[in-house]
């Protein structure tokens, strides 16, 4: 089976917190134990119609939310840990 993929990469590096919902089937241990945790997004995904957002914490884990169970803060200066480990300034949205 072949699954649509397309990328969404406007919201790379937008500080996001994980709020994933109680009790959802698709999300595991490690989706709760980063639940609350400010990280910033790597990238959005589609599939399947669903939108899907690569968040990286500080630790360098990367953990797959869906993008409707993040708490976004667009307005904060954007960057990941792969643009501190180059050196680059936050960038100003």
């Amino acid at each position: 089976m072949v699954r649509m993929h397309r990328h969404n990469t406007p919201l790379r590096g937008v500080k996001a917190i994980p709020r994933p919902r109680p009790g959802d089937p698709a999300y595991t241990a490690v989706n709760h134990a980063y639940a609350g945790k400010i990280g910033h997004i790597h990238e959005v995904v589609e599939i399947d119609g669903r939108q899907l957002a690569k968040v990286g914490f500080d630790d360098r884990k990367i953990v797959f939310y869906l993008l409707d169970d993040l708490e976004l803060d667009e307005g904060a200066a954007r960057g990941t840990f792969h643009d501190r480990d180059a050196g680059l300034p936050p960038r100003q949205p």
